[in-house]
């Protein structure tokens, strides 16, 4: 009786170990998956602001705000260079 005890209480340690493992790592790798996304949006809106002529919005500011406005900025940024190509 004291065996299976223990070997239960060992089994639902190991489960829950598993399960932060396993939470930890897919943290990890959600958490790189941004960055890069996060990443990429910041070396696009520098191209296009140069291409636009526009003065680089200094690195600090962009890593300050959520990937959704670098989305939008890059967008817009895309947008007003095709604007500026069709006229």
């Amino acid at each position: 009786m004291y065996d299976a005890r223990e070997k239960a209480i060992r089994d639902y340690q190991s489960a829950i170990n598993s399960a932060l493992h396993e939470g930890q790592q897919r943290g990890e790798q959600i958490g790189e998956q941004r960055g890069e996304l996060r990443g990429a949006l910041m070396g696009k809106i520098a191209i296009l602001q140069d291409i636009l002529g526009i003065s680089p919005t200094d690195q600090e500011s962009l890593r300050a705000v959520s990937i959704v406005e670098l989305e939008e900025l890059a967008a817009n940024l895309q947008q007003t260079a095709r604007s500026r190509s069709s006229s």
